[in-house]
């Protein structure tokens, strides 16, 4: 199994951690798909709208650090974007499958997904050619703020059915490990390059809009195959596991807004003893 890391001088939080692409598997059952996390509709279906997103926005990460690539001169580097896209690829594969698992509930998933590929092809040819690998950094700053919250917290996946919460870990843990590539990427491609700070700002508002607007789009669409829409019940209870309890994006508020520090670097936040105690329960199900 590849690894990469590049050397550190001594042991701290902002060390490069191991980037170690695994090649696993995960026998999701559709039966479970609404309810697999506690018996909660509500609870299971924000996960499952965050993993629509999944299959086109890692296809996105891995062609913008991709187009960079013969640009970069630090051979670590270039074996931490190998193993980037490794672990990438299998996250896609797995995440595939678990979005037709999602088809069972009666949720058209091609078409969300299709609209998610247009709205990045669109960027493409749209924005400037630094763009995609900015909106790349920034998202991928979400999901390893949001990974990191999942494995330090067990209530997350409390009462889920084994074989979701298995995946759900497995992706967390290496969004963990590779959650700096894309910005060191950025970093070595913008050396010296007037306003590439403030454009990586910048763009970290505009990601987190398109954000946070798919995955409203993908809860209602989610909401109305389950015929929870009109259910205010339900969206009480949705929106109390967001914001209040586990309350994900509530506690990510504060790792999110580092981004726009000039000093700002992803290893800065802490993973070391999350991801030793999760390498360990991981290596288990290989």
């Amino acid at each position: 199994m590849e690894t990469s890391q590049r050397p550190t001088q001594a042991a701290s939080a902002t060390e490069t951690p191991t980037i170690t692409p695994r090649n696993l598997a995960f026998q999701l059952d559709p039966a479970n798909a609404a309810t697999w996390l506690g018996g909660s509709q509500e609870s299971t279906l924000f996960l499952n709208a965050l993993s629509i997103l999944f299959p086109p926005g890692e296809r996105f990460f891995v062609a913008s650090v991709l187009a960079a690539r013969d640009r970069l001169k630090d051979p670590a580097l270039q074996a931490e974007v190998r193993a980037f896209c490794r672990q990438e690829a299998y996250h896609t594969r797995e995440h595939i499958a678990y979005n037709e698992a999602l088809k069972s509930v009666g949720v058209d998933v091609d078409r969300l997904e299709t609209e998610l590929t247009e709205y990045l092809t669109w960027t493409k040819q749209m924005l400037p050619p630094e763009a995609p690998l900015l909106t790349t950094c920034a998202l991928e700053h979400f999901t390893a703020i949001m990974a990191h919250e999942m494995l330090e917290h067990p209530e997350y996946l409390a009462g889920a059915d084994p074989s979701y919460a298995r995946m759900w870990t497995w992706h967390a843990l290496e969004e963990c490990e590779h959650k700096a590539v894309a910005f060191d990427v950025f970093r070595e491609v913008s050396h010296g390059k007037r306003g590439a700070e403030f454009g990586r700002m910048a763009s970290m508002l505009v990601a987190t809009s398109s954000f946070l607007r798919f995955m409203a789009k993908h809860c209602i669409a989610l909401m109305r195959a389950q015929g929870l829409a009109k259910n205010p019940i339900s969206w009480a209870k949705l929106i109390w596991y967001v914001f209040g309890y586990p309350g994900i994006m509530r506690r990510i508020a504060l790792p999110y807004l580092r981004y726009f520090s000039a000093s700002f670097h992803p290893n800065d936040l802490d993973d070391r003893a999350a991801l030793e105690k999760t390498r360990r329960i991981a290596a288990t199900w290989a």
